[in-house]
């Protein structure tokens, strides 16, 4: 069982970011989360149960602008403060001493994918600490049509009117299958569907940088993904799946998901296969 704690901590320009910690007593290694556009760390509570037995404590956080984080729904001045922050929360939990030794490894969502790969290849100071990592749909294309005066837009509108924040476009029966799930998407508070130009044309510019530096990444790698996607581009994950400089490097892909794939239907057979590849840096068999 977890002893569960949260708190705030600063971003470089000071900016107030929530985070929560799920300590397993028993861990034997570390997992941090990185969640997606739009939602916030509490999504995570299914996955995290999932390993309310298991030997891994969990750090989340919330991205500025989302969740208990301050911020304005969905703006981000410019798309690399998303990656500065993550960093910054990397750090935070490395430096913590209550931290269990053992592995220790990342797990991310969709944008929050975007932001952990951008980071890593990037080399940050803290790279060697980090034993593997997941990537859950991880957003490197968009399948999700983008109306023209939007990205048309979207440059005019971050010189004029930068706080600006439009519809994303996602709809919640495109992250999944499950009516219960559905309805506690639309009861929770915390989720929103807005999005800033600066951070749209952020991850539109990082598409291409991030995948001409998948080389760079040397790490174990395990990409969780649907076969066909309706908000990420699956042929653009599978094509940076095969450009991946580590020697370790799964790729998961399930037929008929949708985006979220530890709140769809087929959870339970994702949550086995993360529990795999968690237990493999164990040395459980």
């Amino acid at each position: 069982m977890y002893n569960r704690s949260e708190g705030f901590f600063k971003a470089y320009d000071d900016t107030r970011l929530f985070f929560q910690i799920w300590a397993n007593p028993q861990a034997k290694g570390t997992i941090i989360i990185n969640h997606g556009q739009g939602e916030h760390s509490e999504s995570y509570h299914r996955l995290v149960d999932y390993f309310k037995n298991d030997a891994w404590t969990f750090y989340a956080w919330d991205m500025r602008g989302h969740g208990r984080s301050d911020g304005k729904r969905g703006y981000v001045a410019k798309f690399d403060d998303y990656c500065r922050d993550y960093e910054t929360f990397v750090e935070k939990v490395l430096a913590d001493d209550k931290r269990p030794a053992g592995p220790v490894l990342l797990f991310s969502h969709s944008m929050g994918g975007l932001v952990q790969l951008k980071s890593l290849t990037k080399e940050p100071t803290w790279l060697s600490k980090i034993t593997g990592q997941i990537c859950s749909a991880p957003l490197l294309g968009l399948a999700l049509p983008v109306p023209k005066f939007k990205s048309d837009g979207a440059r005019i509108l971050n010189q004029i009117m930068p706080k600006i924040t439009l519809h994303n476009e996602i709809k919640n029966e495109m992250l999944t299958r499950d009516l219960d799930v559905i309805r506690e998407f639309e009861q929770d508070s915390l989720r929103h569907n807005r999005i800033s130009s600066a951070a749209f044309m952020g991850m539109l510019e990082n598409f291409p940088y991030v995948q001409a530096l998948a080389d760079k990444i040397k790490m174990p790698t395990l990409l969780l993904v649907s076969d066909n996607d309706p908000i990420i581009s699956t042929p653009e994950a599978r094509g940076f799946y095969n450009q991946i400089g580590s020697k370790r490097k799964e790729i998961y892909i399930y037929p008929n998901a949708k985006h979220e794939l530890i709140n769809d239907t087929i959870r339970s057979t994702v949550f086995q296969d993360i529990k795999k590849y968690f237990d493999s840096f164990l040395g459980a068999p």
